[in-house]
């Protein structure tokens, strides 16, 4: 069956040319289509705030890749920051409802597509390729230091 395709192929080579821009053999291996995406979870409880627990809000919406450092290092609490790998084109924002210690807690997962819209070239493994990590929300986190030099030079000027 795979040579009689394989022969019709070859024989419509032009006509495939004109509609296709690249056509190659499927192999099992080949992955289908998947992007970057960071993604913000509003709602966690801080008792939760844990790597581990990260990864179980993703797993409806993507593969999760890594944490962010700030979420890491429990720099903030108002929302976690995660990057995953995701087959869908469409911008992910919804809510799931997680049993934490006995209590269902929403956890709302919207994309940080406004100014960071994804990363695909997050999307290999660490044995492949290390992560930069300066796509991490390092404005945000040079926000608390900003915050302080502004309030000791307010004090001053009061």
């Amino acid at each position: 069956m795979g040579a009689v395709v394989s022969e019709i192929m070859d024989k419509a080579k032009q006509f495939f040319d004109l509609i296709f821009s690249n056509m190659v053999h499927w192999k099992k291996e080949v992955l289908p289509f998947q992007r970057g995406a960071w993604i913000r979870l509003y709602g966690i409880p801080i008792h939760a705030s844990n790597e581990s627990f990260f990864k179980l809000c993703v797993l409806d919406c993507g593969r999760y890749l890594r944490s962010g450092n700030c979420s890491l290092n429990r720099e903030r609490f108002d929302y976690a920051r995660v990057l995953i790998s995701t087959s869908s084109l469409d911008v992910v924002n919804f809510s799931d409802q997680i049993l934490v210690d006995g209590m269902m807690v929403e956890i709302k997962i919207i994309e940080e597509w406004g100014f960071n819209s994804g990363d695909d070239a997050c999307l290999y493994d660490e044995e492949d390729k290390v992560v930069s990590e300066t796509h991490d929300n390092v404005d945000i986190c040079d926000d608390f230091e900003n915050i302080k030099n502004v309030e000791i030079k307010a004090d001053k000027i009061v």
